[in-house]
């Protein structure tokens, strides 16, 4: 007898604040693409990511519960061109507790 997890019991995963820096946004069309695929891969909506920097990297400034190689793997499956890197930076977070 086989059982299916029951979603309502699993546990979630913590949020945490997230900079994501983009060395070179596209333009035109692909521009709105990549945002919509960053925000798709963090699993967050438009209006929850801030843009911290404008110029000459953009930083974005998410708490998400994404990790840095979900992330990826997320971007990569929407195929989008991006011209630089994009860094994955996670903050240290008031809860968190120092390593010792």
């Amino acid at each position: 007898m086989s059982e299916k997890p029951d979603l309502k019991f699993e546990k979630r995963r913590e949020k945490r604040p997230v900079l994501i820096v983009v060395e070179e946004w596209p333009d035109g069309t692909m521009a709105f693409k990549l945002g919509s695929a960053m925000t798709s891969a963090l699993g967050q909506r438009r209006e929850e990511a801030t843009l911290v920097q404008f110029s000459p990297e953009r930083i974005f400034r998410v708490e998400t519960d994404v990790s840095e190689a979900e992330f990826r793997l997320a971007l990569n499956t929407k195929e989008v061109s991006h011209h630089g890197d994009i860094h994955f930076s996670e903050l240290p977070s008031l809860s968190q507790k120092p390593a010792t």
